[in-house]
C-alpha cells in the first residue's frame, strides 16, 4: 500500500501548491460573470462529466490514474504561460480538471477495493495522507506571492513538474480495479433517492462558488497569503478530525451525512457576517469537520448502496456535475444582477445570507435516506 499513501501525498502536496487560487487569481484578473462561474465550478463539474462517461467504459483503476496524472502535469505546464484573463487560460484550465477527473475516476476504483473491510476508517486514512500533502504547499505558495501575482506562475509550473512524477509513481501500485463494467445499471431505491437529495443539494451549494473570490477581492481585500491561511486553517483542522469522522461514519452514517450538510452553511454566512478575515480564519475551522464527511460517509454510502461500482460513480458525477454548473452559473448571473442593484459588498453579502438559509433547509433531506442493504 506504500505505493498508494505516496501517490495522494505528493498529488496532493502538487495541486495544493497552485489549485486553491484559480479562482481568486480569476477574480483578481476581472473575470466575472459566467467566466468567473465556469473556473468555480470547473474543479468539480470536470471532473464529475468526465467520470460519468468514464463509468461505461472499461479500464483499469490504475491505467486510468496513470494517464490522467500524466497529462493533468502537462496542462499544469503549459498554464504558467498563459495569461490569467484569457480565454484560453479558461479553455486549458478546464481541460485540465477534465484529466483530473480521469485520475480521480481510476483512484475511487482502487480505493473502492481496499477500503472494503471498513469504509469509514479506511477512506478516512488515506484522505489524512492527501490532506497531509497539501497542508504545507499552500503556504508556502500564499506566503511567498503575497500581492505579487506574476509570482504565481513558477508554482503552476512546478505543479505540472511533481504530478508528472507522480504518473511514474502510479504505476508502482500494488494494488488495482479490475471487475469490468456490466450490461445496464439497476439503481436501487437507496441510491436513486441519494442521488436526487445530492442533485438538489449541490445546486444550492455551488450557487456560492464564485461569491466566494468576489468577496475575497472586492468585499474583504484579500491576498494570496489570505487565500493560503484560510486553505491552510481548513486543511489543519481537517487533519485532527479525519480519523475521529472516519469513525463516527462507521456508527451512524446518516446523522453524519445530515451534519456534514448541515455544517456547509457556516461558509456563506461568514461571509455574509464577518466584519475581518480574522473572522473567515475562524469560521473554516468548521471546514475540518465538513471536508472530512465528505470524504467519507457520501462515498462510503455510495459503495454500499451500488450493484456495480464503476457506472455507479460514474452516475453520481455526472449528477454532481449537473447540480453544481447549474448551480454556479446560477450564483454567477445572479450576482452580476443583485451587485448591479446593491453594490458590490452588500449584494455578495446579501446573497451569502440567502444561500446559508437555503443550505440549512436542503441539508435537513439527507435525514430521508435509509441504510442500505449492503449490495
Amino acid at each position: 500500500m506504500k505505493p498508494l499513501r505516496t501517490y495522494i501525498l505528493l498529488s496532493n502536496f502538487a495541486l495544493n501548491l497552485s489549485q486553491p487560487f484559480i479562482s481568486f487569481l480569476s477574480a483578481l484578473s476581472g473575470l466575472n460573470g459566467e467566466a468567473l462561474a465556469i473556473v468555480s465550478s470547473a474543479g468539480s463539474v470536470l471532473p464529475s462529466l468526465v467520470q460519468f462517461i468514464l463509468g461505461f467504459v472499461k479500464a483499469r483503476g490504475k491505467q486510468l490514474v496513470v494517464i490522467g496524472s500524466a497529462i493533468l502535469g502537462i496542462l499544469w505546464i503549459l498554464l504558467s504561460f498563459i495569461p490569467f484573463n484569457s480565454v484560453t487560460f479558461v479553455a486549458i484550465y478546464v481541460f485540465l480538471e477534465a484529466s483530473l477527473g480521469v485520475s480521480l475516476f481510476g483512484w475511487y476504483l482502487i480505493m473502492e477495493r481496499v477500503s472494503t473491510s471498513s469504509r469509514g476508517k479506511v477512506l478516512a486514512q488515506y484522505s489524512f495522507y492527501s490532506t497531509l500533502g497539501g497542508l504545507i504547499a499552500t503556504l508556502i505558495t500564499g506566503f511567498l506571492v503575497g500581492d505579487n501575482t506574476a509570482l504565481i506562475r513558477p508554482f503552476f509550473l512546478m505543479t505540472g513538474v511533481l504530478i508528472l512524477s507522480d504518473s511514474y509513481i502510479a504505476s508502482k501500485f500494488d494494488v488495482d480495479y479490475e471487475k469490468p463494467p456490466i450490461n445496464g445499471l439497476n439503481v436501487t431505491k437507496e441510491f436513486r433517492d441519494f442521488l436526487l437529495i445530492t442533485f438538489m443539494f449541490n445546486v444550492i451549494w455551488s450557487s456560492a462558488w464564485p461569491l466566494f473570490p468576489l468577496a475575497q477581492v472586492y468585499v474583504f481585500n484579500m491576498n494570496f497569503e489570505n487565500v493560503a491561511i484560510i486553505d491552510t486553517v481548513s486543511g489543519v483542522s481537517t487533519l485532527l478530525m479525519q480519523n475521529w469522522v472516519g469513525k463516527l461514519v462507521d456508527k451512524n452514517r446518516k446523522l453524519m451525512m445530515f451534519t456534514g450538510r448541515l455544517a456547509l452553511a457556516t461558509f456563506p454566512l461568514a461571509y455574509a457576517l464577518s466584519t475581518s478575515t480574522y473572522e473567515i480564519y475562524l469560521a473554516n475551522i468548521v471546514a475540518g469537520f465538513t471536508n472530512s464527511v465528505n470524504s467519507t460517509a457520501y462515498l462510503s454510502y455510495l459503495y454500499d448502496s451500488s450493484k456495480d461500482t464503476r457506472k455507479s460513480v460514474g452516475l453520481y458525477n455526472a449528477v454532481t456535475a449537473i447540480g453544481d454548473l447549474t448551480g454556479s452559473s446560477i450564483g454567477g448571473i445572479t450576482a452580476q444582477l443583485v451587485t448591479s442593484y446593491f453594490g458590490v459588498v452588500q449584494g455578495i453579502r446579501n446573497m451569502m445570507l440567502v444561500i446559508a438559509l437555503l443550505r440549512l433547509l436542503a441539508s435537513l433531506f439527507y435525514l430521508r435516506l435509509h441504510e442500505p442493504i449492503k449490495a
